[in-house]
Parts: structure tokens; sequence; C-alpha cells
């Protein structure tokens, strides 16, 4: 399953944002695809796929990092979740503005 999660999303330093939560509905593993269109004065950008049961208690996988201009996807990461979300970290200081994607699968 694929689901937009967002486009034009401003990211600050030291203020981490977050997707939209999404039903892995039987899915166990998860990838995202990032476009960053502008990095402003940040250095990169960090994506951390983040798993749930309850839409309340999230559990970090491994932060993918190193995402500048132009598009890249993240690894395949394992989730034994029922929901997932993205967290999105300015790596520097400054604004960037990104869009993501993500790509659920039964593995």
């Amino acid at each position: 399953m694929q689901a937009n999660l967002a486009t034009k999303l401003a990211v600050t330093n030291g203020v981490d944002q977050f997707s939209p939560a999404i039903s892995m509905a039987g899915a166990n593993t998860a990838k995202a695809g990032i476009t960053v269109f502008n990095l402003g004065a940040a250095t990169s950008l960090s994506v951390n796929i983040q798993g749930s049961n309850d839409l309340q208690n999230w559990v970090d996988s491994t932060s993918d990092t190193g995402f500048v201009v132009g598009y890249a996807a993240t690894a395949n990461r394992a989730l034994g979740f029922a929901y997932a979300r993205l967290k999105y970290t300015v790596v520097g200081t400054g604004t960037l503005v990104c869009a993501a994607d993500i790509y659920t699968s039964q593995q």
C-alpha cells in the first residue's frame, strides 16, 4: 500500500514534525520515499519510521539520515505494529521543505 503523508511540509531545526498515522493493515514492513525541495540553511533531513499499536506510544525504527535536495528512499524497515508514521528531524539549523510517501507490504 502507498500513502502520501506530506506535501510541502516545513520542518525547522529543534521542532520535530510527525506525519499522520496510517494503518499497517496486516503489512509488516514499511519504506518511506522523501523529496526535499529546499534545504534553507539546514544541512539535511533525518526520517524515522515509527510504529504503534495504540496510536499513543510510538517506537522508533532505525533513523535514515542525509536526505538533501531531491528524491531518496529509506531502507525497508520491519514493523510489527498496527500503525506507522514518519518523524522528520532537521540536521543543522534552519528550515527545509519536503514531501513524503510511505509504502507498506507483507514480507
